[in-house]
């Protein structure tokens, strides 16, 4: 596999630009709004990557049905390269249930993605979706003009971010069949989940920055929301991997019980393991930080990461913010990892000459 900035781009623009991609208007003193991405649910098998997700994605969508935001999943909701439909929709009714009672409400906007572009057909919506969402349309990109009262502000871009990559599009039902017929067979003996969205991670960060260069460039002047790399990045800063508590806490807890009068060893060998997992998991999460001036680019993250935690995007209270569900947490409510007011990153794009970055 291959990636190519200018067809990313042109696919980028085609979703954008299409008569067919639906424009709504939001007013940025009162949306709120969370966009979650890439469950890739499964069939509660040894292959599928939701089931560790499970509770931190429903305690999440618990909190934001009563807090009033609306519910806005951006593609790869379901795994359909590996499996049909009727099992992984069967696989998860209590989640299912509570995205039907969003969609009740009005509150519900569904996106699809390379992974269950089964949605893209008029026909698979009705047979398999619409009997639990009725009149539910399943959309590839949606613009959102963000307004105060009868000025506009700026212009949000959603998408899966798949679009223009060969493998999610010419040859999707090549990319299908491996991955159902050759990978998760093997999944399923051996129990192993995609814990991130691929090993290579320098192929990811060149789609990443393929987008950011598109978002960077267009006319339009978009902020851009994406998924499907799994990896959440936030407008000029990307944020720490998911983790339960920081390297320096750790450090400094193992430091000062080191220096106890009598050191208990088995607490030091389990600060000492926490400290070295949380560094290891640095380096295997992180890539050095994508250069994002002006703060066009943002991506989701993902609810299928490997130790349970859900990350969004949050639109509320002016701001836009990334956040992340713990699945170990004994407190249902979203950490904050890193925020910045909606309004201050719509400026900073619009007021940005149109000027691709250059590619590292």
């Amino acid at each position: 596999m291959s990636i190519d900035p200018r067809k990313i781009a042109a696919g980028l623009s085609r979703a954008l630009d299409s008569d067919q991609t639906e424009q709504r208007e939001i007013d940025i003193d009162s949306a709120r709004l969370v966009i979650l991405s890439d469950q890739h649910k499964g069939t509660r098998d040894g292959a599928d990557d939701f089931f560790r997700c499970e509770r931190a994605y429903n305690a999440a969508l618990a909190y934001y049905l009563e807090a009033g935001y609306d519910l806005y999943v951006l593609g790869d909701v379901e795994e359909l390269w590996e499996n049909p439909p009727e099992p992984v929709l069967g696989a998860y009714d209590e989640t299912l249930a509570l995205e039907a009672e969003f969609h009740r409400q009005g509150r519900y906007v569904r996106f699809w993605g390379n992974h269950d572009d089964q949605w893209r057909y008029e026909d698979q919506v009705e047979k398999h979706l619409r009997p639990t969402f009725p009149g539910l349309r399943v959309l590839e990109a949606l613009r959102l003009r963000v307004l105060r009262q009868a000025d506009e502000l700026g212009l949000i871009f959603l998408a899966h971010g798949h679009q223009g990559t060969s493998e999610s599009e010419r040859f999707a039902w090549v990319s299908r069949l491996f991955v159902r017929y050759v990978w998760r067979p093997i999944q399923r003996r051996l129990n192993i989940a995609i814990a991130t969205p691929a090993t290579d991670w320098e192929l990811r960060e060149t789609h990443e920055l393929a987008m950011l260069a598109w978002a960077s460039s267009h006319t339009s002047k978009p902020v851009l929301i994406t998924g499907h790399t799994h990896r959440p990045v936030f407008g000029e800063s990307k944020p720490s991997a998911p983790r339960r508590r920081s390297e320096q806490a750790v450090a400094e807890e193992l430091e000062l019980a080191r220096a106890g009068p009598t050191p208990d060893r088995a607490r030091i060998a389990g600060l000492r393991a926490e400290l070295e997992l949380i560094r290891a998991e640095s380096r295997r999460f992180l890539r050095p930080p994508i250069p994002i001036d002006p703060p066009c680019y943002f991506n989701t993250g993902c609810c299928s990461f490997g130790d349970g935690d859900v990350t969004g995007i949050e639109i509320a209270d002016r701001q836009i913010r990334l956040i992340r569900w713990d699945s170990e947490g004994t407190t249902p409510e979203a950490e904050v990892l890193v925020a910045d007011g909606l309004e201050d990153v719509l400026s900073a794009v619009r007021r940005t000459p149109s000027e691709a970055p250059v590619a590292r």
